[in-house]
């Protein structure tokens, strides 16, 4: 289209990112002042790596570009893989996903970079073989993504079971599709090659369905509300469930010298609150804390 490599399929998935990144402008300027604004600036990040990727992958490479075709590739991946750890970041937090605890971000990250480096760039520029280079790339992530893909689907399975409401088994359930359209990036090109139809837009659908999540999130809002009742607790346990809710990496010595109370006390008031709120641990606190600092506290 329009004289380039561009295909209509690419087109239309730019278009539909960019009324997603007006939609979420708009509610992000009405939400500036509360504190959930950072979950509207994180979606339009990602609608942003969204953008990004399928005008880069869908113009590059073009033979009539004054720069070498090797070079073009290059580029494309580079901004390939960025965009994918961008969106692999965004879903990891977003549904809470822990695949190797040891492993932080940005050592992910590294590894990514130094992975691309050794399996596509080094044989890519010593062979000038596109083909194999993204094979040896890509095997190698595609194992290690079925890998994360069965601890995903344990996981997000786990709490969806655990689930009082319709609104959160769909959170869960999105987020087993959303790691699947990452998995679909390198399945699609290994598969396919070079076919900007399938490869572009399979992952783009992955980034629609974290979309429709994200216009789920005033309902997940209000069912936060509705479901924790601090109306059973008292002054002081609502004080400790909402300081445990809105930093769950407090430590119980930490929390009970805020209070000026002992641990001892504070365990006496923490066993009342699971009975009373249903928690069975301070890992279901870890759980409900992302939502509730964007709902409660907004």
């Amino acid at each position: 289209m329009f004289n380039t490599e561009l295909y209509l399929s690419t087109f239309i998935s730019i278009l539909i990112f960019i009324v997603l990144l007006i939609i979420v402008s708009v509610q992000l300027f009405f939400v500036w002042k509360r504190r959930d604004r950072n979950f509207y600036l994180k979606f339009l990040g990602l609608i942003i790596s969204g953008i990004i990727y399928n005008v880069v992958e869908g113009l590059l490479p073009d033979e009539r570009f004054n720069v070498n075709i090797i070079s073009q590739n290059i580029c494309a991946w580079i901004v390939g893989l960025a965009v994918a750890l961008h969106y692999f970041i965004y879903i990891k937090n977003e549904y809470d996903l822990v695949f190797f605890k040891k492993f932080s971000i940005s050592s992910i990250g590294m590894f990514a970079c130094i992975t691309l480096i050794m399996l596509f760039i080094l044989p890519y520029t010593m062979t000038g073989s596109l083909e194999t280079s993204r094979v040896f790339f890509l095997s190698f992530f595609l194992a290690l993504f079925i890998l994360a893909a069965i601890i995903v689907i344990k996981q997000q399975i786990a709490k969806f079971k655990n689930r009082k409401t319709k609104v959160f088994k769909t959170h869960d359930i999105i987020g087993i599709l959303a790691f699947f359209g990452l998995i679909s990036l390198p399945v699609t090109i290994l598969v396919f090659g070079d076919n900007q139809l399938i490869e572009q837009t399979s992952f783009s659908i992955g980034f629609f369905v974290v979309s429709v999540d994200f216009f789920l999130y005033g309902f997940r809002k209000k069912e936060m509300k509705k479901h924790i009742p601090f109306e059973k607790l008292s002054a002081r346990e609502t004080e400790i469930l909402k300081l445990l809710l809105e930093n769950p990496n407090l430590k119980y010595a930490e929390i009970s010298g805020m209070l000026n109370i002992s641990e001892k006390t504070l365990s006496a008031h923490l066993s009342n609150i699971y009975k009373k709120v249903e928690i069975k641990s301070k890992k279901e606190i870890k759980e409900l804390s992302k939502v509730y600092r964007d709902s409660i506290m907004a």
